[in-house]
C-alpha cells in the first residue's frame, strides 16, 4: 500500500502552487462601531488564502505598528504581505482583492486604497505628492489610476514584508523629531516609515479605484 507524502504548511504557501499569504493586522482601542463589524464580515479574502490575523488593542499607534510587523516577520513562512485594517475603514466587499491584484502585476512595496481625511471642511484625499502637495481627483489624478505618492495614510494597506529587511528599526514612529529655532518639526508614523521606505528605493502607491469610506464613530460622519 503507497502512503502520501506528509504535507507541511511550507508545501501549501510557498512554491509553483503559492496561496496568497497575507497577514491582517487590525489597531483598535477596544470596542469597535458596528458598522465596521458588519463591512469587515463581508470583505472578501483573496481565493483559497491563507490569511492569519494579529491585533494591537489600545496602543500607540506607530508603536502597534512596528509591534505587529515584527510579529508578522517572525511568522514561518513569512506571510508575503502585512495587511493594516483601521478600524474605523468601511471598506467595499472587493478592495483587499482588487489590492492584492494590484499589488501583484504593479510590483509595488506598499499600496494603499483611496480614502479621505475626517474633516469639517471639503474632505481632502490623503494623496500627497512632493512638489504638489495634497493631490486632487480630475486634476492631479484621475479617479481608478495607481498613482505613485509621497505620503498616504496605512489604515487599508498591503505592504511587502520583504521590505522590513531593508529598514531599521522602529519601522514607525511618531512624534517630534527636532526642535530648530524653536519650532518643532513633528511626523506621523506612517510619514516616518514611507521615508524609510523611499530611501531604500521602494515604490509607494494609492489605488484610486478603491474607496474606502473614513468612519467618524463619535459624530457617525462618513468621509
Amino acid at each position: 500500500m503507497r502512503v502520501a507524502p506528509e504535507t507541511k504548511i511550507e508545501d501549501i504557501t510557498i512554491g509553483s502552487h503559492a496561496r496568497p499569504h497575507i497577514a491582517q493586522c487590525l489597531l483598535t482601542l477596544g470596542m469597535v462601531p458596528i458598522e465596521f463589524h458588519i463591512a469587515s464580515s463581508r470583505l472578501q479574502m483573496p481565493m483559497n488564502g491563507a490569511t492569519p490575523s494579529l491585533y494591537a488593542k489600545g496602543m500607540e499607534v506607530g508603536v502597534a505598528r512596528s509591534y505587529l510587523a515584527g510579529e508578522v516577520c517572525k511568522m514561518q513562512p513569512r506571510p508575503k504581505y502585512l495587511f493594516f485594517f483601521g478600524d474605523d475603514m468601511l471598506p467595499p466587499w472587493d478592495g483587499l482583492v482588487a489590492l492584492n491584484e494590484e499589488m501583484e502585476k504593479g510590483n509595488w512595496d506598499m499600496l494603499t486604497a483611496l480614502y479621505y481625511i475626517k474633516q469639517d471642511e471639503v474632505p481632502t484625499p490623503l494623496v500627497h505628492r512632493d512638489g504638489i502637495g495634497w493631490m486632487k481627483p480630475g486634476v492631479h489624478f484621475e479617479v481608478g489610476e495607481v498613482v505613485w505618492v509621497d505620503l498616504t495614510g496605512l489604515d487599508f494597506t498591503l505592504i511587502r514584508t520583504d521590505i522590513f529587511d531593508k529598514i531599521s528599526q522602529p519601522y514607525f514612529k511618531t512624534g517630534p523629531t527636532e526642535v530648530k529655532e524653536g519650532v518643532v518639526s513633528s511626523h506621523t508614523e506612517d510619514a516616518w516609515f514611507i521615508a524609510k521606505v523611499k530611501e531604500v528605493g521602494g515604490k509607494v502607491g494609492v489605488h484610486t479605484g478603491i474607496r474606502v469610506a473614513h468612519l467618524d464613530s463619535k459624530t457617525g460622519s462618513i468621509y
